[in-house]
C-alpha cells in the first residue's frame, strides 16, 4: 500500500512537472521584434535531473527485485519510463523550436 501510494503520488508530480513547463509556452504573449523568454530557456539542468531521478528509480527497481517484490519493482519501472519519455519529450521540443 505504501509502494502504491508513493508511486501515484510520484506520478502525479511528474504529470505536474509536465504541465508547469508546458503552461509557460501557451500563455507567453509573443510581442515582434523581441525575443521570447520561453525559447530562450535552458532545460538541460532539468534533463540532467530527470535523468538522475531515472537513474535511482531504476537502482530502486533491482534492488527491490532483489528482495523479492516485484510488484514495486514494476511500478518503479513504469514511473523511470515516465520520466524518459518526458525527457525525449524535452529533447524534441529544444531541437524542434
Amino acid at each position: 500500500m505504501r509502494h502504491r501510494l508513493s508511486a501515484n503520488a510520484l506520478t502525479a508530480v511528474l504529470a505536474g512537472g509536465v504541465l508547469l513547463a508546458a503552461a509557460p509556452a501557451q500563455a507567453a504573449p509573443v510581442r515582434p521584434g523581441a525575443a521570447s523568454a520561453v525559447a530562450a530557456t535552458d532545460h538541460s539542468a532539468d534533463v540532467v535531473r530527470m535523468r538522475h531521478q531515472r537513474d535511482q528509480l531504476l537502482d530502486d527497481a533491482v534492488r527491490l527485485d532483489q528482495i523479492g517484490d516485484h510488484k514495486a519493482a514494476y511500478d518503479k519501472r513504469y514511473l523511470a519510463d515516465l520520466l524518459q519519455r518526458m525527457i525525449d519529450t524535452i529533447i524534441r521540443s529544444e531541437q524542434h523550436g
